[in-house]
C-alpha cells in the first residue's frame, strides 16, 4: 500500500514537469512559445533576447544562465524555476508567479515585475536597477545583497522580506508597510521613503 502511494505520488511529480515536446521545439528554434507548456523545460545558456513567453507555464524550467533581454513574461507561472545567472534586462513580467524562483545573481535591470507573486523568491545579489514593484507580493522573499537602486515599490508589505545588505540607493517607497529595522536600513541607503510608508515593529 506504501509502495502504491510512494508510486503516485511520484508519477503526478513527473506529469506536473512534463513539457510539451513541440512546444519545446517551438520555444528552441523560433526564441519565442506564447502560451505554451514548458513545465521542467531545459532552457539553460541560450539567447531568447526579445523573445515572447507571454501565458507560458514555465515552472520548475532549467533558465540558468540564459538571456532573455526585453522578453514577454507577462501572466507567466515562473514558480520554482532555476533562473540562477539569468538576464531578464528591461523584460516585462507582470501579474507572473515567481513564487519561490531561483534567480541568484540574475539581471532584471529595468524589468516590470508589477502585480507578480515573489514570495519565498530567492532574488539574492540580484541586479534591478529601475525595476517597478508596483503590487508586487513579497512574502519571505530573498533580496540579501541585491542592487535594487532607482527601483519603485508601490502598495508592497515588505515586513517578511529580506533586505539586508541590499543596495536602494533612490528606490521610491510608496504605500508600502516595512518594519523599524527596513526602514531603517532604507533610509541609510539613501532611499525616498514618502509619507504614506508605515513602519512598524522588526526592530
Amino acid at each position: 500500500m506504501i509502495k502504491a502511494i510512494v508510486i503516485n505520488v511520484s508519477v503526478m511529480l513527473m506529469s506536473a514537469q512534463a513539457y510539451d515536446a513541440a512546444h519545446l521545439k517551438k520555444a528552441v528554434e523560433e526564441k519565442e512559445c506564447i502560451g505554451c507548456d514548458l513545465r521542467g523545460a531545459d532552457l539553460h545558456n541560450q539567447d531568447f533576447s526579445g523573445g515572447d513567453f507571454h501565458g507560458s507555464d514555465l515552472s520548475g524550467a532549467d533558465l540558468r544562465g540564459s538571456m532573455f533581454e526585453m522578453g514577454d513574461f507577462n501572466d507567466c507561472n515562473l514558480s520554482g524555476a532555476n533562473a540562477e545567472g539569468a538576464l531578464f534586462w528591461k523584460a516585462s513580467m507582470e501579474r507572473s508567479d515567481l513564487r519561490g524562483i531561483r534567480a541568484k545573481g540574475a539581471n532584471f535591470k529595468g524589468a516590470h515585475l508589477n502585480q507578480s507573486d515573489l514570495s519565498r523568491a530567492d532574488m539574492r545579489g540580484t541586479k534591478i536597477w529601475k525595476g517597478n514593484f508596483t503590487d508586487a507580493t513579497f512574502s519571505e522573499a530573498d533580496f540579501r545583497e541585491a542592487e535594487i537602486g532607482g527601483s519603485v515599490f508601490v502598495r508592497n508589505d515588505l515586513r517578511t522580506a529580506k533586505l539586508e545588505e541590499s543596495l536602494l540607493w533612490e528606490t521610491r517607497f510608496r504605500d508600502v508597510i516595512m518594519t523599524k529595522a527596513q526602514c531603517a536600513h532604507a533610509n541609510k541607503e539613501e532611499a525616498i521613503l514618502e509619507t504614506t510608508v508605515q513602519c512598524r515593529g522588526g526592530e
